[in-house]
């Protein structure tokens, strides 16, 4: 096994309890109407119920984690020499489903990472007693923005532009 697997295996595995710990952790800290939208002067004008936001909130990790670890099992369990036989990756099955697995878990962890950091800001803005935008938070959802596309579009340029390595195999 690579360091790469067993890096990004373990943490995807840290990442969702952590994601789970800090939404309960939020929980009990937002105040009764959590503030989610804030106008450009950076006063709260959209709020949601602290139950609700917590529900919906645990819902969507849940079905996201799900859904993709379904995913991820089913892509395992594809026979690539049979899709593609004229590829270099698909005659190294082991490699090929070391470098999915890597990249699911890879993917999994950082939205739950960047879930987790997500509630932190919000915790933060809601923490104050008005609940006012103090710190703009658009450098943040820049860099998810292209941490997610580099993970994204890792796959395929590693697939089409390099051979599987003896030492993946």
């Amino acid at each position: 096994m690579s360091i790469s697997h067993i890096f990004f295996n373990f943490w995807r595995k840290v990442s969702m309890p952590l994601l789970a710990v800090t939404l309960i952790i939020c929980y009990f800290t937002f105040p009764d109407n959590v503030a989610v939208h804030h106008t450009s002067s950076g006063r709260p004008d959209g709020y949601i119920d602290r139950q609700d936001f917590f529900y919906i909130s645990f819902g969507v990790i849940i079905v996201f984690n799900l859904l993709l670890n379904l995913l991820k099992n089913q892509v395992e369990k594809l026979n690539f020499a049979q899709i593609n036989p004229n590829s270099i990756w698909a005659k190294d099955s082991d490699a090929l489903k070391k470098l999915l697995n890597s990249w699911f878990d890879a993917f999994i962890a950082l939205v739950n990472t960047y879930m987790v950091f997500a509630l932190i800001a919000l915790s933060r803005i809601n923490r104050t007693e008005d609940q006012k935008l103090d710190i703009n938070y658009d450098w943040f959802v820049m860099a998810g923005a292209a941490l997610l596309l580099i993970i994204i579009f890792y796959l395929p340029i590693r697939l089409l532009y390099t051979n599987p390595s003896s030492k993946e195999a």
